[in-house]
């Protein structure tokens, strides 16, 4: 099947993603300000969400050509020269997204869920929705949390049950998928009522939860199990002041234990770091680390920019500091001969580049010191090459 416009999408025809709370969107990557507020499990059923007139106005758009404001991660992600969501998907052999793909005949086939906000770490880039870690840290720094219906959040699974059946691609995020019971009560499920020889599974984990064996023994019922890992850093302490209270030797032996099981039970493993000015600096010898300890020919890296919070981004930056890391990744490109590197090096210069944010650094400068506080860590010590970053902001 050929994409028929720019802005068309296959997920639009076969996906949803159901939140902690129960919100319902097109995708994970959505702009949650333009989903309906009625597309909400505790409102309208799946069925009525996926089959619904504002899923098809959307499909109706992307026919047309038209841009869904929604979906600006991904223009984002192509204006930068990095290939998107959906275009990855489009060119995915093992996956073939196209082939499960009638426009005119729309059928729910592939969910994500993030189940619960069960999670045991508060990452920088999260948030109460997703980490009940967040809830009262948002309330010491003066605001309403973003997890509206309390401290702890889940949707209810029996929702999927109705097309259980049908499914042949699960995807579990998080909270922390490998800690929730939900998740594993669902892949019970799919194991005992169905041939699961047909269904993949992709899971994204923080590279803290040591995977056991009879989870292994589990996932090798199914088509195809991945992982995307949220490996960060390879500088320890950025990994750890990025995704709280996380210690980086954990982080490092789960880590290469799932590159094990690449090698031992055929499962992908990717890397997908998050992209921020937290990581940004050493984001070389991360992506390095990765090539050297990912075994077999294929080296699965796929790092992806932040867009929340918002003073995280690398864009946000100010141009002294944005010049200095230009200049680092282009001399460490001279040396380096790995495509897969450099091409992720350059989209991430493209992007740093692509304008100047900086005028959210006194509201960087606020968040860091309010979140340093409560957690009793210190930026500058675990980011000396950023001593300089608000010689200009007036406190």
């Amino acid at each position: 099947m050929q994409i028929p416009s720019k802005t068309f999408c296959s997920m639009a025809w076969n996906h949803q993603f159901i939140d902690p709370m129960g919100r319902v969107k097109p995708c994970c990557r959505f702009a949650e300000n333009h989903r309906p507020k009625e597309n909400n499990l505790n409102n309208m059923s799946l069925s009525d969400v996926f089959y619904g007139d504002w899923m098809n106005d959307v499909r109706s758009k992307m026919m047309k050509g038209e841009e869904v404001t929604g979906c600006i991660r991904c223009y984002q992600e192509e204006a930068a020269g990095k290939k998107s969501l959906r275009e990855r998907y489009h060119e995915n052999a093992d996956f073939p997204i196209d082939e499960l793909v009638d426009v005119n005949n729309p059928n729910l086939k592939w969910i994500e869920l993030a189940i619960s906000n069960d999670c045991n770490l508060a990452c920088r880039m999260c948030d109460s929705q997703y980490s009940w870690k967040w809830y009262k840290e948002e309330i010491f720094q003066g605001k309403k949390p973003l997890n509206k219906v309390g401290e702890h959040s889940k949707s209810d699974i029996a929702n999927i049950f109705p097309f259980i059946q049908d499914l042949v691609h699960i995807k579990f995020t998080g909270g922390e998928p490998l800690m929730t019971k939900d998740q594993w009560a669902l892949t019970d499920k799919l194991i005992a009522e169905r041939d699961c020889s047909e269904v993949f599974l992709n899971y994204s984990t923080n590279c803290t939860i040591m995977p056991k064996d009879s989870w292994v023994e589990k996932w090798s019922k199914f088509k195809k199990v991945e992982f995307a890992l949220s490996f960060d850093s390879s500088n320890p302490a950025e990994s750890e002041y990025i995704r709280w209270p996380a210690n980086f030797e954990t982080t490092e032996a789960v880590t290469k234990r799932f590159l094990e099981l690449k090698q031992s039970h055929g499962f992908q493993v990717f890397l997908r770091s998050t992209i921020s000015l937290l990581n940004v600096w050493h984001m070389p010898e991360s992506l390095q680390w990765w090539h050297d300890n990912d075994p077999g020919p294929i080296k699965h890296m796929n790092p992806t920019h932040l867009t929340f919070p918002e003073n995280l981004c690398v864009t946000v930056l100010p141009q002294h500091i944005k010049e200095r890391i230009t200049e680092r990744f282009t001399e460490y490109q001279k040396n380096c001969d790995i495509k897969k590197i450099n091409n992720g090096l350059e989209y991430i210069k493209n992007l740093m580049n692509s304008k100047d944010d900086s005028h959210l650094l006194p509201s960087l400068k606020k968040y860091l010191e309010q979140t340093d506080e409560y957690r009793g860590q210190n930026f500058f010590k675990s980011y000396p090459q950023f001593h300089d970053i608000f010689h200009r902001v007036k406190d």
